[in-house]
């Protein structure tokens, strides 16, 4: 039937109308509930659809909030000095928390370890004394000089015992004397035979990482021990021995906080906190050299009464680098060059952060 015969029937007989589309209806019927099924499936596929990826989105969501750890700062640190302070304080991880960085500790025996590792991409940052850095250097690491602490001339020298015949520098001519190859011991034997009128090629001279020239000596194998604290007063300690000189007037016995170039440049900001938080624990150590004295013993084993002496012997604060440590790098750098153990001359200021410290 027409649209317009359903408005004509409309106006004569409205019931005959409405008769009709109750017949309609009922012959309908049927397909009308099964096309509700229908559409209610789907309705209902639908909604579950969409309630399901609201759940995953949101868990996305909190998985990727700023509180979430999402980066990683690599730092080395030796069993003694700064960085132990610091990652045992646990004040870094709380302020780079919120930024969405944890803190992946890792600790090596000597500054030699830590550039190697910084070489093989292993960790970001890290500190060592005056020497490993110049080989690095020479070796191409690509490091930067982040900050310096304060030079103590006590924390490094040359032991005899006791009753040596061994009493000023020119004494050590054609003596055995043991200190580690290419090492901040080394230079200070160098430096010391020249202020006594001698060279390297007057004494017989022994590589000998520390803790085994120590043994060395201690048997009457070398007549003199060169090397620094913990290793020092550990071996003041244990034997009756005599200090013939220490660093005083012959070289700026530093430790040196490090990071990758890499590192430096693309998080510059981490680099300043993880400093700015050396800092206050360099601080913080040498302000209460008790409470430090216990966190090195347990960490090192040390003797209780080792470990003040060598807490109190070390200036920690973090310093942002200065040019008369530079300037001494550089000099120990000419002088490794013309012995013929550093591999290539190099200039230290090549690899010093130009960004400056708070």
């Amino acid at each position: 039937m027409s649209t317009k015969s359903l408005y004509d029937l409309a106006a004569k007989a409205p019931e005959k109308l409405v008769c009709l589309k109750l017949t309609r209806i009922r012959q309908h019927g049927a397909f009308i509930i099964s096309l509700l099924f229908v559409v209610g499936l789907c309705l209902s596929l639908v909604l579950g659809s969409c309630t399901s990826q609201r759940s995953l989105y949101s868990t996305a969501k909190a998985d990727n909030s700023p509180s979430t750890p999402t980066k990683i700062v690599r730092i080395g640190h030796q069993p003694h000095g700064t960085m132990l302070y610091l990652k045992v304080s646990g004040s870094l991880e709380k302020r780079l928390s919120p930024m969405g960085f944890s803190v992946d500790w890792n600790e090596f025996s000597a500054g030699r370890s830590i550039l190697a590792a910084m070489g093989e991409g292993k960790i970001d940052m890290g500190s060592a004394g005056v020497v490993p850095p110049i080989f690095a250097q020479a070796s191409g690491v690509p490091f930067v000089y982040i900050a310096n602490e304060p030079a103590v001339p006590e924390s490094i020298g040359i032991l005899v015992r006791k009753d040596s015949p061994i009493q000023t520098l020119a004494d050590l001519k054609g003596r055995t004397i043991t200190a580690t190859k290419a090492s901040a011991g080394q230079y200070l034997l160098v430096q010391a035979l020249i202020k006594g009128g001698l060279t390297l090629e007057d004494v017989k001279f022994v590589d000998l990482p520390p803790s085994e020239g120590r043994t060395a000596f201690e048997q009457g194998k070398v007549e003199a021990w060169v090397g620094w604290t913990p290793f020092l007063i550990e071996l003041q300690e244990s034997m009756p021995v005599r200090l013939l000189t220490n660093a005083e007037g012959l070289m700026n016995d530093i430790n040196f906080h490090l990071a990758t170039h890499s590192f430096a440049n693309n998080h510059p900001d981490i680099v300043k906190i993880v400093m700015e938080e050396a800092r206050e624990v360099g601080i913080w150590a040498m302000n209460h050299p008790n409470e430090a004295a216990e966190v090195l013993r347990a960490s090192t084993g040390l003797k209780a009464s080792t470990a003040l002496k060598v807490t109190k012997s070390r200036q920690y604060e973090a310093l942002p680098i200065q040019d008369r440590a530079i300037e001494e790098q550089q000099r120990i750098a000419e002088t490794f060059f013309r012995l013929g153990l550093l591999p290539k001359r190099i200039w230290v200021e090549d690899a010093v952060w130009k960004q400056e410290l708070s």
